[in-house]
């Protein structure tokens, strides 16, 4: 009980920005994720979680901060204000996540499946999204800033209230289908 109570007031001050998160991978919520596939407000900083099958975990509210999950399976996950600032999610599969609220500010998600994925007020300022697909993604109020969106699907996604001004695109297809190439070099 003291424990969650103690992870749950981290995560808080984490997602508020009061403190940055540190600590490593705690050796029981990898094994209970690996194992259950709930771990809500679990510390799994700088985890090897490359390649795992977490279909439809509960990472509410986890800290994921430098976490390896190139080509994992996270389809239909609960990442609902989760902490994954620097994280690798390189070809990982989010399709179908909830993500609303996560701090993604620095993520690695080049080539990863977000489709349908809902991400309303997700901190992306600085991702890769390159060649991702966002197909019918749910982006409401997201934070893009200078995110970079070259190659990315963006067919059908909704992006009411997300100021693209800043967001890098080439060979981007955009929600209505057509191709923006305002970044190509």
């Amino acid at each position: 009980m003291k424990r969650t109570l103690l992870a749950m007031v981290m995560a808080a001050l984490v997602w508020l920005g009061a403190i940055s998160p540190a600590w490593a991978a705690l050796a029981e919520d990898v094994a209970l994720l690996l194992d259950t596939h709930d771990c809500p407000v679990c510390i799994l900083s700088g985890a090897d979680l490359k390649g795992a099958d977490l279909k439809g975990a509960n990472l509410k509210v986890a800290t994921l901060t430098g976490a390896d999950l190139r080509e994992a399976n996270l389809s239909k996950a609960n990442l609902m204000l989760a902490y994954l600032d620097e994280a690798n999610l390189t070809g990982a599969n989010l399709s179908n996540s909830q993500m609303n609220g996560a701090q993604m500010p620095h993520v690695n998600l080049h080539g990863a499946n977000l489709s349908n994925a809902e991400m309303t007020q997700v901190n992306l300022l600085e991702a890769d999204l390159s060649d991702a697909n966002l197909g019918g993604a749910i982006m409401l109020s997201v934070k893009l800033g200078t995110a970079n969106l070259k190659g990315a699907n963006l067919k059908g996604a909704n992006l009411r209230g997300v100021n693209r001004s800043q967001a890098l695109f080439c060979n981007t297809i955009m929600p209505d289908g057509a191709i923006e190439n305002r970044d190509c070099e």
